[in-house]
C-alpha cells in the first residue's frame, strides 16, 4: 500500500526515511493548463507551436562527480545516462497527451525518471532533481499538480505542490541526492533557480554543490602530516 513520509524539512538517508534503496522513481502529474494569450499574442495565435498555450513541465537528474562536474544529464533530450542508471520514460508535452483524458488523477505518472541507484557508476556522488517549465510559464499557474519521489513500493519520501511554489518560479531545484558509504542521503531543496532553462539550471546546481565542499577539497589542501 502506498505511504506517504511526511516532513517539510527532509534530510536523511534513504534507510532512515523507509525507503527500498534499489529503485527510485522521481515523478510529475498535473491537470492539463492552457494558458489563454491576450492582445498581440492572441492575434498570433497560428504562429505558436503547438503546445506553447499550455503549460509544459519538464524533469530533469542531473548527475555529477565528487567535484561537483555534470557527468550526465537525463532529460527529455537524452533519455537515459551512459551506465543506464537513470531512465527517462518519456515527456509529456502538456499534462495530458498521454491519453484522450487529463490524467491527474489517475495511478500513472504523466512523467516520470526512474534511478536504478545499485547501478549508478562509482564516481557520481551526487544526482540533482530538477523540474522547469519549458514555456516559461510559472509552475504556480497549473490548475492542480505534484511532484514526488517514490520507491518501488510505492513509498513516497516527498510531494511538492506546484500551486505552493513562488508565484514567478519557472525552474525548482526539486531534490538532491548525495552518496554515502552504504546508502543516499536525500535532501528536500525546493529551491526556485534563475534558470529558464534545465541546462543552465544543471550548471547552477553544480555552482550550488561546489560552494558547500569542505574547505580543504576546494583548494586540494593536504591536511595529513
Amino acid at each position: 500500500m502506498s505511504t506517504t513520509i511526511p516532513s517539510p524539512l527532509l534530510s536523511d538517508s534513504l534507510r532512515g526515511l523507509g525507503l527500498d534503496t534499489g529503485t527510485l522513481f522521481f515523478a510529475l502529474n498535473y491537470e492539463f493548463t492552457k494558458i489563454e494569450q491576450k492582445g498581440l499574442f492572441k492575434n498570433l495565435k497560428k504562429r505558436f507551436k503547438k503546445n506553447e498555450g499550455a503549460i509544459d513541465i519538464d524533469l530533469a537528474c542531473v548527475l555529477y562527480d565528487d567535484n561537483c562536474t555534470i557527468s550526465d544529464i537525463v532529460w527529455f533530450k537524452q533519455l537515459r545516462d551512459k551506465a543506464e542508471s537513470v531512465k527517462h520514460q518519456g515527456d509529456s508535452l502538456n499534462g495530458k497527451d498521454r491519453g484522450e483524458q487529463a490524467m491527474y488523477l489517475a495511478p500513472l505518472d504523466q512523467e516520470q525518471i526512474r534511478l536504478y541507484l545499485d547501478k549508478t557508476p562509482a564516481h557520481i556522488t551526487h544526482i540533482a532533481l530538477i523540474a522547469n517549465s519549458y514555456h516559461g510559464q510559472p509552475f504556480s499557474r497549473v490548475k492542480k499538480g505534484e511532484i514526488h519521489l517514490s520507491d518501488d513500493e510505492g513509498n513516497r519520501s516527498f510531494e511538492v505542490n506546484l500551486k505552493q511554489l513562488p508565484r514567478d518560479c519557472v525552474t525548482l531545484w526539486v531534490a538532491h541526492l548525495r552518496r554515502e558509504v552504504d546508502d543516499w542521503h536525500l535532501t528536500l531543496q525546493n529551491l526556485p533557480l534563475p534558470a529558464t532553462d534545465l541546462s543552465t539550471a544543471a550548471q547552477e546546481v553544480a555552482h550550488e554543490l561546489a560552494r558547500a565542499l569542505p574547505f580543504r577539497k576546494v583548494f586540494n589542501i593536504n591536511v595529513e602530516s
